[in-house]
């Protein structure tokens, strides 16, 4: 029997997404960095907080909901709840209506569905994932690290990789060596903490780990589709037929041969 391996698209074997929280105004410069070096990102904002400065947050200057769409253009805007609360103590309507008018302020902004989250502090329980998957998150972030390149098993608990920090090249040689079929690079941050001194640290990251042949630079909701496609895919039992039960294509390698089953397809392999 042949063997059917995923992979990314266009048969790259590792990818590569980050997440950033809070929507503080040095995502200006962290976004313009990541767009230099093809590396996609995922800004996760609290809606009631756009705009805001350092004297009404009592933290840091927010960026404008004016900005978002041009700032975040090609990259993903994800919910962080309206007023960055921690899930696990409110009451479940507090929840509900924390995720729901996020999702609503923030679609009216981005002019798109909104269906993914990064967890406020990044805590959540059964109580908390149940309410999420009830208001249309498709996907939510943790900050439990797991310093592997494996997949999620439950994408409303999704763990990154780790948290951006020093040993960043440390990091990606591992990511590289070996560079198997469906590796998956999952790093998560905050801009500001690159203040005031950090940012050659990012920089030097994103010359490493762009624009490299064999990785696909993706959002986290991209992500979130290409591997929800792939999982979706049927096969007949001796694998020499498949069907792909999605709306975007997917990649597979067959032994040594690369192929594209396009949305809807049914054909041998």
């Amino acid at each position: 029997m042949k063997s059917v391996v995923f992979t990314w698209p266009d048969g790259k074997q590792g990818a590569l997404t980050t997440s950033w929280d809070d929507g503080t105004i040095h995502d200006r410069r962290l976004v313009s960095i990541l767009n230099r070096y093809g590396i996609k990102g995922t800004w996760n904002l609290c809606s009631s907080l756009l705009g805001q400065d350092k004297n009404q947050t009592g933290w840091m200057d927010i960026v404008n909901a004016e900005e978002v769409s041009q700032l975040y253009a090609g990259h993903e805007v994800a919910c962080h709840t309206v007023h960055h609360m921690d899930l696990t103590y409110i009451a479940e309507d507090v929840i509900r209506s924390e995720l729901i008018t996020d999702r609503q302020r923030l679609e009216g902004i981005v002019k798109a569905p909104v269906k993914g989250l990064a967890y406020p502090f990044g805590s959540v329980d059964k109580r908390v994932r149940d309410i999420v998957q009830n208001c249309g998150i498709v996907y939510a972030r943790g900050v439990n690290e797991t310093h592997a390149f494996q997949h999620p098993e439950d994408f409303l608990d999704w763990s990154p990789t780790c948290h951006f920090d020093n040993n960043y090249r440390e990091l990606w040689e591992g990511f590289l060596n070996p560079l198997w079929d469906g590796k998956l690079l999952f790093l998560m941050g905050h801009s500001f903490e690159f203040e005031p001194d950090h940012w050659d640290h990012i920089e030097d990251f994103c010359k490493l780990a762009g624009n490299h042949p064999q990785v696909w630079y993706a959002t986290n909701m991209e992500m979130y589709e290409y591997i929800s496609a792939w999982r979706m895919m049927s096969f007949s039992i001796d694998l020499s037929i498949a069907k792909n039960n999605s709306c975007r294509e997917v990649w597979l390698r067959i032994e040594n041969s690369l192929e594209r089953i396009r949305p809807g397809e049914v054909r041998e392999i």
